[in-house]
């Protein structure tokens, strides 16, 4: 998912998600070439978001 669509889907700025790339809280697909378009890795995202819940849950 791009940026741009990671932001009408999510409602946050664009701004915003280069910031949590940048920092990790949003991770992205590896590229393969340096200037392919970035792009948010929702599997990973998905990932992320089950092992947080499941640490939560004990």
């Amino acid at each position: 998912m791009t940026y741009d669509q990671y932001s009408q889907f999510s409602g946050m700025t664009k701004r915003t998600i280069i910031d949590w790339v940048k920092d990790g809280r949003l991770p992205i697909k590896k590229k393969d070439n340096p200037k392919d378009t970035p792009l948010i890795n929702m599997v990973m995202l998905l990932e992320m978001a089950t092992r947080e819940t499941m640490e939560r849950m004990g």
